[in-house]
C-alpha cells in the first residue's frame, strides 16, 4: 500500500462567485470557485481546472500560489468519494 500525497501546489487564477436562491427551500446560497492550476516541483503547470471553496477557506482565498491540503470525502449527490480542499497556506513568491 502507497501513502497518499494529500499536499499540493496551487496557483489560483481568479476567484467566481455564483449566488442564487435555491428553488427546492428558497434559502439563499453561494457558490464559490477559483480558476487553478495545479504546479509540479519544478514550478510548471500540471494541469488547470476550477476548485470548490469550501465556506470556511472563502476568506483566505485570493489569487496568487498556495499550499494547499486536500481530503477524501463522500459527495452525498451523488455518492462519489471526492477530494476535497481542506486548508490553502499561502507560498512566498521569490522577488
Amino acid at each position: 500500500m502507497s501513502a497518499i500525497d494529500n499536499k499540493h501546489l496551487i496557483e489560483v487564477i481568479a476567484i467566481n462567485v455564483q449566488s442564487g436562491t435555491s428553488k427546492k427551500t428558497g434559502n439563499p446560497y453561494e457558490i464559490h470557485t477559483a480558476q487553478a492550476a495545479l504546479v509540479d516541483q519544478a514550478g510548471n503547470i500540471d494541469t488547470v481546472g476550477v476548485l470548490d471553496i469550501p465556506p470556511d477557506l472563502r476568506d483566505k482565498v485570493k489569487p496568487g500560489i498556495f499550499s494547499g491540503t486536500f481530503a477524501m470525502k463522500t459527495n452525498f449527490a451523488n455518492g462519489r468519494i471526492e477530494s476535497v480542499l481542506t486548508g490553502l497556506v499561502p507560498v512566498p513568491t521569490k522577488p
